[in-house]
């Protein structure tokens, strides 16, 4: 597993044509440090992994020790990370906790920005199906 970006509260890993993008609720990470973790992770997602030329098929965003709620500010840098999967087709499953907001927030993304690519999961099974291009159950 190759590691692409790292700030403190994400990773973004690779792992053959698969990315991970692991985003983790840091309680010492100020508003300062925040910022510029979203702005090196957006970077890395949209310059190396969500690319039309990508040796990347998928992304798999994983929030689920991440904040249950976010705001407007990150919403508008996710819903261009999202857009960014629509428009070089590389699938987007988005690896949830469980928690409802986050469940709608999260929802709501995919229909408005990767309605195509974009896909909430909640088990490793819906991850793996959907990041691979498979129905949900298929062998």
């Amino acid at each position: 597993m190759e590691v692409l970006s790292r700030g403190a509260n994400f990773e973004i890993t690779a792992d053959g044509d698969l990315c991970r993008c692991t985003v983790v609720n840091s309680a010492g990470v100020d508003k300062e440090e925040g910022a510029r973790c979203a702005q090196q992770m957006r970077e890395t997602l949209l310059f190396r992994v969500l690319t039309p030329l990508s040796l990347y098929r998928a992304l798999v965003f994983d929030v689920t020790r991440g904040p249950e709620v976010f705001g407007p500010v990150t919403r508008e840098m996710l819903e261009g990370i999202f857009r960014a999967a629509e428009h070089s087709k590389r699938r987007l499953a988005v690896r949830i906790s469980g928690a409802a907001m986050q469940r709608l927030q999260f929802s709501s993304l995919c229909r408005d920005s990767a309605p195509t690519q974009g896909k909430v999961v909640e088990s490793d099974d819906q991850e793996k199906d959907w990041a691979r291009n498979r129905p949900s159950g298929a062998p």
